[in-house]
C-alpha cells in the first residue's frame, strides 16, 4: 500500500477541482476529525459517478485504503451507498491503541494521524486521481487544535459550501421528480447535505404541528428544474424551508456532534416538540460548555425516544436494551473483498431500576456480551466500554457499540458466517441473561 509522499504532486490536480466548482471529482472525508482511541470512525466518499444503477434494488460499494502513522501500510476498508440512488457512501474502521492492523481494526497511538484515500478512476480524461483525507486521534487533556492546524488544508474536512452544491444531489432530485426515486430516498439526500454541512438552511421558524400533508407537487417541480439549472440553489433551499416550516419535514438532530439542521421524511412526533424546541434554546447559549451541558441531556433523551419508537425491547434484570437491527446506523453485516465477514452491533442499555447498574466487558474472554450460532461462540474484536465497564445511574441510558471480525487475541475469536446457522447476540451478565436473533443474510 502506497504511502503519503505519491501524492503530494497531485495537490494541484484536486485542490482546485475536489472542494470548487468541478462536479466530476469524488470527495472523501471523516465524519469527526478528531477520533477516539478504541472507537468507531465513520468515512465517507461522495461520488455520483461510482452510483452505477446496474442493480436498481440494491447500493453500490467498493473498497478505500485507511493508514495511521503508527500503522502506515494500513489496510483497505469497504464503503457502502447509503441509498440505492445517493451516490453517498460510507465505511467505517475501529481505531485502537493496542494490537495489530487486521481487516477493520486500526492500529494507532494518542495523537497520530488517520489517513483515508480514495482513488477517482472515472475523471473525464482517464486519469486515477488519489483524494485523501486526514483525522487525528484524540490525546485526553490535549488541545487538539494546534494539531488539527499541523494537517495539510487539502486533507481538512472541506465540503462544498452551499453556492457550490455537487450534481450527485442534483441528479437525485431529476430522479425524484421524474418519479424514479420515493419522497423518502430524495429527503434522505437532504438529510445528509444538511447534518454534514454541506448545505445550510438558515434560521427557520418550525410549526409546531405536524401538518400531516404529503410534499407539494410545486417543491418536487423545483427540484427538476433546479436539477435542470433553470433555478438557483437559494431558491431550491427556499422550499425546502417552507416544508421545514410547515412541518411536511421535520427536524432532527445528529447525535455525534453539535445540533445542526436537518431533516426527517417522518412528521415530528409531538412527544419530540418540547425537546427539539429545548434544544433550540441551547444553541442560544454563547458559552460553549454551557452550551454542551444543555444539549447533552436533551440529545440524550431524543436518542432514547428513538430507540424506543424504533427498536425491539429486550429486559434483562434492571437494564432494557433496544437494538434497532440492520437498517439502522452502527449495525453492519458485510464481507471483505479477503473473505472475512465483519459484523458491527449498536444497541442502547437503559437503566430502569432504582439503584446503580453496571454491564461489563473487559477482554474479549472475559466479556458479558457475544455471538453465537448455536455450535460456535465468537469473541469481539472491537468495543468502546470504557475500562471494561459502563456504570450507569437511575434512568440512565448508553449507546455501546461491538465489532466481530478478526481474532485480536487476548482469548479472542475470528468472526465466520454460515448460512446454514442462525445467530444471536447473547448477553450474559449477573443480573441476567438473553439471546436477540440477529437474522443474518448476505
Amino acid at each position: 500500500m502506497r504511502k503519503i509522499n505519491l501524492v503530494i504532486p497531485l495537490f494541484f490536480m484536486f485542490t482546485p477541482l475536489a472542494f470548487a466548482e468541478s462536479n466530476d471529482l469524488g470527495i472523501v472525508y471523516w465524519k469527526q476529525e478528531i477520533v477516539s482511541s478504541n472507537s468507531f470512525a465513520q468515512i465517507y466518499v461522495i461520488d455520483d459517478d461510482m452510483n452505477k444503477k446496474e442493480y436498481p434494488n440494491f447500493a453500490d460499494k467498493f473498497m478505500i485504503e485507511v493508514w495511521s502513522d503508527t500503522s502506515p501500510n494500513g489496510l483497505e476498508i469497504e464503503v457502502i451507498e447509503n441509498g440505492v440512488f445517493s451516490g453517498i457512501f460510507k465505511g467505517s474502521v475501529y481505531v485502537a491503541n493496542s494490537g495489530e492492523t487486521s481487516k477493520n481494526r486500526l492500529a494507532s497511538n494518542e495523537g497520530d494521524m488517520l489517513y483515508a484515500k480514495y482513488i477517482d478512476k472515472t475523471t473525464p480524461n482517464g486519469d486515477n486521481i488519489e483524494i485523501i483525507s486526514a483525522a487525528v486521534v484524540k490525546i485526553p487533556g490535549h488541545d487538539m487544535n494546534e494539531i488539527l492546524e499541523s494537517i495539510d488544508p487539502s486533507f481538512r474536512k472541506n465540503i462544498p459550501s452551499q453556492n457550490h452544491i455537487s450534481d450527485w444531489i442534483k441528479s437525485n432530485a431529476g430522479w425524484w421528480a421524474d418519479g424514479a426515486i420515493s419522497d423518502g430516498e430524495f429527503v434522505s439526500g437532504i438529510q445528509h447535505l444538511i447534518k454534514e454541512g454541506i448545505v445550510t438552511i438558515p434560521p427557520t421558524t418550525v410549526s409546531s404541528q405536524s401538518s400531516g400533508e404529503p410534499i407539494p407537487d410545486w417543491i418536487k417541480s423545483n427540484a427538476g428544474w433546479w436539477a435542470d439549472g433553470a433555478i438557483s440553489d437559494g431558491e431550491f433551499v427556499s422550499g425546502i424551508q417552507h416544508l421545514i416550516k410547515e412541518g411536511i419535514i421535520s427536524p432532527s438532530l445528529d447525535n455525534e456532534s453539535n445540533p445542526t439542521s436537518s431533516v426527517n421524511v417522518k412528521n415530528i412526533k409531538p412527544e419530540l416538540t418540547k425537546l427539539y424546541q429545548d434544544l433550540e434554546k441551547c444553541s442560544e447559549i454563547s458559552t460553549a460548555y454551557k452550551k454542551i451541558d444543555c444539549q447533552k441531556p436533551i440529545k440524550k433523551s431524543i436518542t432514547l425516544y428513538e430507540y424506543k419508537t424504533e427498536g425491539e425491547k429486550f429486559s434483562v434484570g434492571p437494564i432494557t436494551y433496544y437494538w434497532k437491527g440492520f437498517n439502522s446506523e452502527g449495525n453492519e453485516f458485510s464481507t471483505t473483498s479477503t473473505g472475512q465477514t465483519i459484523l458491527s452491533i449498536r444497541i442502547l442499555a437503559e437503566n430502569t431500576s432504582s439503584e446503580i447498574v453496571t454491564i461489563n466487558c473487559t477482554s474479549p474472554q472475559i466479556c458479558a456480551y457475544d455471538v453465537s450460532n448455536g455450535e460456535k461462540e465468537f469473541k469481539y474484536s472491537g468495543m468502546d466500554f470504557t475500562s471494561g465497564q459502563i456504570t450507569m445511574n437511575p434512568n440512565d441510558s448508553r449507546e455501546f457499540n461491538m465489532l466481530f471480525g478478526p481474532n485480536i487475541g487476548y482469548g479472542g475469536t475470528k468472526f465466520e458466517y454460515d448460512s446454514s446457522k442462525e445467530y444471536f447476540f447473547r448477553i450474559n451478565e449477573d443480573f441476567g441473561n438473553t439471546s436477540i436473533p440477529l437474522n443474518l443474510q448476505e
